[in-house]
């Protein structure tokens, strides 16, 4: 049964929010289809093609990723979320799999216009599994193939999404204690790849108060709650 379907960014924002997920999500793992590359796209064809060569020549039950992004800024949402996907060996239990149509390594990311709307899809992803930069993975860390592409870098990645974040968009870094997992508000935003938050609500959860603050010696004298 087809599942792909065409959404804006804030139709996926919408759907991922509603979607009842009971696996743990613990990272976003990105790729690239190499074949097809963004030359070969042709809007939602390409997207069936792909869900048809897993389902017919893989052997798997559907798209075996769960999000796809067209050079022309489209976003498709394939694989519903709840289901592992199949696009991470020994990795899908606890993962979302997002792929561009592209083939990084020969295509230019720069030249790519939905590099962007990718970005912000996978930080609408981080903010509603409660994930920092960290949970983004490349496929390439967890086996031997270049996906998604040796003209991506992760680290350059990571931050770009962590610019996407701090110029407005709904998703924001959250401070979480564990184990207990209680989210700090404490108005966390991130600014070229810096995260910055106010410093009063995390000291206080953690049972501290702020004894003293002197500036010119660059101390900040905190002191455990009574």
């Amino acid at each position: 049964m087809a599942t792909e379907r065409l959404v804006t960014l804030a139709q996926f924002r919408t759907q991922i929010e509603q979607q009842r997920v009971s696996r743990q999500i613990n990272e976003i793992v990105v790729h690239h289809t190499w074949k097809p590359s963004a030359a070969d796209y042709r809007g939602i064809d390409t997207v069936r093609g792909v869900r048809r060569y897993h389902v017919g020549v893989r052997g798997w039950s559907d798209n075996g990723y769960h999000v796809m992004i067209g050079p022309d800024c489209s976003i498709f949402l394939c694989r519903p979320i709840a289901r592992a996907g199949a696009h991470v060996a020994g990795r899908n239990a606890h993962t979302i799999g997002v792929s561009f149509i592209a083939n990084f390594d020969h295509e230019e990311p720069t030249g790519y216009r939905g590099l962007r709307a990718g970005q912000q899809a996978i930080a609408a992803l981080l903010e509603r599994f409660n994930l920092g930069l960290n949970a983004i993975r490349f496929h390439r860390e967890f086996a031997p193939k270049t996906c998604p592409g040796m003209k991506l870098g992760l680290a350059q990645f990571r931050r770009e999404v962590g610019e996407v974040q701090g110029r407005g968009s709904r998703v924001r870094p959250k401070v979480v204690l564990l184990p207990e997992s209680s989210v700090i508000e404490c108005d966390a935003v991130v600014n070229d790849g810096v995260t910055r938050a106010a410093l009063r609500p995390v000291v206080e959860a953690l049972g501290y108060r702020i004894f003293d603050h002197r500036a010119e010696q660059g101390k900040l004298y905190l002191r455990r709650r009574q």
